[in-house]
């Protein structure tokens, strides 16, 4: 039985079946919701790990289709899909709570890879909690200040 899943969020191109095999790879299924309000619905469980979308299928420019996902599904790691053409500023998406992108068409390796790398993320997460965001940076900053007085 998978331990999780993973969310293709709006109407992904890409068959589904296609990657269930790549999902079982590390414990966890696909499934998927056509909006937003559909993806709040299948993390009901808490069990979503990722979630994949393009922010053109859900009609929202991305930083609005970021926050939806962040706010239906709290706990899953957000992965941008995009096409090669569209220009994202990835710093700010980052920052924003992008976890990781993906270009559109998929190509399965690429996608085995960042399924790779939020099975990482979630097992570090187990081991070390993650700390909000606002602490985090503010714990960069002490950092900074703590190195700058420490250069010789």
């Amino acid at each position: 039985m998978p331990n999780g899943t993973v969310v293709l969020a709006g109407s992904l191109p890409v068959e589904p079946l296609k990657l269930h095999p790549l999902a079982a790879e590390f414990g966890w299924s696909i499934k998927q919701a056509s909006s937003l309000r559909g993806l709040a619905e299948l993390n009901a469980d808490g069990t979503l790990v990722a979630v994949l979308f393009n922010p053109r299928d859900l009609a929202l420019p991305w930083e609005q289709a970021l926050r939806g996902v962040l706010d239906a599904a709290p706990g899953a790691l957000p992965i941008l899909c995009h096409g090669f053409a569209e220009t994202i500023d990835w710093p700010q998406a980052a920052e924003a709570g992008a976890f990781h992108s993906l270009q559109l068409p998929f190509d399965l390796g690429e996608v085995r890879q960042s399924l790779g790398f939020a099975w990482e993320a979630k097992r570090r997460s187990a081991i070390i909690p993650i700390q909000p965001r606002a602490a985090t940076q503010e714990q960069a900053q002490q950092g900074r200040a703590w190195a700058a007085g420490n250069v010789a």
